[in-house]
């Protein structure tokens, strides 16, 4: 049989192991993923979509709210598998959650993406901007003389340093048009040394498609839609990059 010093320190050591067990608890506890619901929007100023068209508003808040959505949705299994993970390690076998990591906390992108959104419902509404009638057609208007008269009369260099946020350098974007089609360059960096080739097409609705390749990973890639209005070419967008700069142009013709 155990004498009582025996039970007194086989029960000092279960007392312990609790003790332990609990703060390890804590310490996963405070990893784990929040619910979506939880997550607050992080501050965008609405002044940064302040130059968007009506149109590019209304299609950005259609993406963003698909991207809130999805991102919401990854964030909640997160959380539920977190908390699911947790009650496991408690009830059964709680040093199983020694060195444990959680899974992906998409906090810090959802706080983002709500506070894209904020920004641009904001826009929205103070611009009374409506949103498209169902099944709005996505690509060009038709060609009239009018429009397409102004396509030919286009032609020339469109070029100019761009607006952007505080942590971002100042954007170039250099087009040439000729007939519908553009090519240029674009800079990410304040000394304008090229860093994605532009090709694209101006449409006769006014609507310029134009896609951007990096010349490295590291530079932007992808398509972006723009506006040729009054003998200027507007151009906005954001990159999805860890800096999430958002670009806008107003570029004259010369």
């Amino acid at each position: 049989m155990k004498s009582a010093v025996e039970n007194r320190a086989a029960s000092r050591g279960e007392v312990l192991r609790r003790v332990l067990g609990v703060g390890v608890a804590v310490s996963y506890l405070a990893g784990c993923a929040k619910g979506p619901d939880s997550i607050d929007a992080r501050y965008v100023s609405p002044n940064t979509y302040q130059n968007w068209s009506c149109e590019q508003l209304v299609d950005e808040k259609m993406r963003l709210t698909r991207e809130v959505d999805r991102v919401a949705g990854l964030q909640r299994e997160n959380a539920n598998a977190d908390a699911a993970l947790m009650g496991v390690g408690l009830i059964i076998f709680w040093p199983a959650l020694i060195g444990l990591a959680a899974t992906k906390d998409r906090k810090d992108e959802l706080g983002r993406l709500k506070g894209e959104f904020e920004a641009v419902d904001n826009n929205v509404k103070s611009k009374q901007c409506s949103a498209p009638a169902p099944g709005r057609p996505s690509v060009a208007v038709p060609a009239t003389p009018e429009t397409a008269a102004a396509v030919a009369a286009a032609g020339g260099t469109y070029k100019g340093k761009g607006k952007t946020d505080s942590w971002c350098q100042t954007p170039t974007l250099d087009l040439v048009l000729k007939g519908n089609e553009l090519e240029g360059t674009f800079s990410e960096l304040a000394t304008g040394t090229p860093t994605s080739n532009v090709k694209g097409t101006l449409l006769n609705s006014g609507i310029v498609e134009l896609e951007f390749k990096g010349r490295n990973d590291n530079y932007f890639s992808g398509k972006v839609e723009g506006q040729l209005k009054a003998d200027k070419l507007i151009v906005n967008f954001r990159i999805k990059a860890a800096t999430a700069c958002t670009y806008q142009f107003e570029l004259p013709r010369t």
